[in-house]
């Protein structure tokens, strides 16, 4: 079941909003489409993991899609939540083209698209950090014993991903792996945490 529903990003409506004021061969109308691209390509990318996720069992998994949550005067973003009686589970979406090349001595990935190659930070990381926030967030509303999962998925199949060890990372998946990862992970967890009654408490607060 869809908790909260996915929608366009803010920042995507008001760059859109920008362009469209800004004539043709006006300097800096470039600029502000180039800074529309990413978001633009990041949310498709989340549109892209959707066809997997209309797979799962709606009695089963709560979906909460583009979450803004706080620990205080922190924040903290997840593309993808799931949440079922037995863990909770956090879905970091890339859509990326190209080969990347993950570094895990470094914390980082390299891109190579276009004969140009770019660094940015790991997204594994990324998706732990929102683990560990995620984990004080459950804590804070009485749920401190809710196992979290997070896997990083690909939305483009021709994307090529490497690594200097040439092993690479089981927390990086293509999208279409979303369904054998979940069973794989489901396998770990047989003890059920949650009841119906604490899943829809939950939902109020997300």
């Amino acid at each position: 079941m869809i908790e909260k529903e996915r929608r366009v990003p803010e920042i995507i409506m008001q760059l859109h909003a920008l362009l469209r004021r800004i004539p043709e061969m006006v300097h800096g109308r470039e600029k502000a489409a180039s800074e529309l691209n990413k978001p633009k390509a990041g949310f498709i990318g989340e549109q892209k993991l959707d066809y997997y996720l209309d797979f799962l069992d709606e009695k089963k998994y709560r979906i909460f899609h583009g979450l803004r949550l706080s620990n205080r005067k922190q924040f903290f973003h997840m593309d993808t939540l799931l949440l079922t009686k037995r863990l909770a589970m956090i879905l970091k979406v890339k859509n990326w083209n190209g080969t990347f090349i993950l570094e895990p001595n470094f914390h980082q990935l390299i891109r190579i698209h276009n004969e140009k190659e770019e660094a940015f930070h790991d997204p594994i990381s990324k998706a732990e950090h929102q683990s560990r926030q995620l984990k004080k967030r459950l804590a804070a509303n009485g749920f401190p014993d809710i196992p979290i999962e997070f896997d990083v998925f690909i939305s483009s199949p021709s994307t090529i991903k490497k690594s200097p060890s040439k092993q690479t990372s089981s927390k990086v998946l293509h999208a279409h792996r979303l369904l054998s990862k979940l069973t794989s992970i489901e396998k770990s967890y047989s003890i059920e945490r949650l009841n119906e009654k604490q899943i829809k408490k939950l939902a109020i607060h997300y």
